[in-house]
């Protein structure tokens, strides 16, 4: 989530089968600048 193009959070999703099985909320500032992240068209 980027709130005026302020990185705020990301989720993550693990996917096993056809199912989520865990996500995770990353919101450490830390974190978020180190993720490799890219903007999709919509």
């Amino acid at each position: 989530m980027a709130p005026h193009g302020r990185l705020v959070l990301a989720l993550t999703f693990t996917i096993e089968g056809n199912r989520i099985t865990a996500y995770e909320v990353i919101a450490d500032p830390k974190r978020l600048a180190s993720l490799d992240l890219a903007v999709l068209k919509e």
